[in-house]
């Protein structure tokens, strides 16, 4: 089934805007960015740059989320009112969690090739050498596998309260990104999913302390636990869902 609803989707993506709004976001950002700071590396640190980019990027996710979601959804109703998702009722959870599966992938691909190609202009480019490759490849692949449950309650909630629902989830999930980086998040983040992206530049900040990169290392646990385990509960959502 995994091999099916991923060419399937594939064969969509090459027909949608989604495949240019992909293309997009992976070039353009981090062209962008590494030209602007890499011209200016006389004035900025190594750990603004970085740091900069993944705020971006933390701050950017829930929209970009939430639109591509609505996208699907709304690329799904047109084709026959979910259709796709209904015709095997047994397998309906499934169906809709591999779909969802498939543009996390996207994602995360996404993700990794954009922090590659920050590094390599910033690097080669501009001889920013003080960059550590390991520490951004690995930066990026836990930003993705954070990024993983929101693509899962952004989904639930599409399903529950249609296109609307999940835009104004992007909308306050956007917020929360923003305040996870103030104090007010300091106690609840690892329970908040928006936050956790942020919180990885706790490891990138020069003025944080071992002490608290520690505590945030511990913390991180949470996350990993509600990563694994709250999609179980949510794909039971997706089988009880009627159009």
């Amino acid at each position: 089934m995994l091999k099916n609803v991923f060419r399937s989707e594939t064969i969509k993506l090459k027909r949608s805007f989604l495949l240019y709004f992909h293309l997009v976001a992976l070039i353009i950002f981090p062209v962008l960015l590494g030209l602007y700071y890499g011209s200016r590396k006389s004035a900025v640190t190594t750990t603004t740059m970085v740091t900069i980019f993944y705020e971006l990027l933390a701050i950017s996710s829930p929209i970009v989320i939430s639109i591509v979601i609505s996208l699907v959804f709304d690329r799904e109703e047109k084709a026959g009112h979910c259709k796709n998702w209904l015709t095997i009722p047994g397998a309906r959870g499934k169906i809709i969690q591999l779909q969802l599966f498939y543009y996390w992938v996207l994602y995360f691909i996404e993700i990794i090739g954009m922090s590659l190609l920050y590094f390599l202009i910033l690097r080669f480019a501009f001889r920013v050498n003080d960059l550590s490759f390991i520490k951004i490849f690995l930066t990026s692949f836990i930003f993705a596998v954070f990024g993983f449950l929101q693509y899962e309650i952004t989904q639930w909630l599409v399903l529950k309260f249609n296109v609307g629902g999940a835009m104004i989830l992007g909308f306050f999930g956007l917020v929360f990104a923003c305040l996870s980086i103030t104090n007010l998040f300091d106690f609840i983040w690892p329970v908040v999913p928006w936050a956790w992206q942020m919180r990885l530049m706790s490891f990138w900040l020069a003025g944080v302390t071992s002490q608290v990169q520690s505590w945030t290392a511990m913390a991180m646990a949470v996350p990993i636990i509600l990563t694994l385990g709250l999609p179980f509960l949510i794909i039971k959502s997706f089988n009880n869902w009627q159009n």
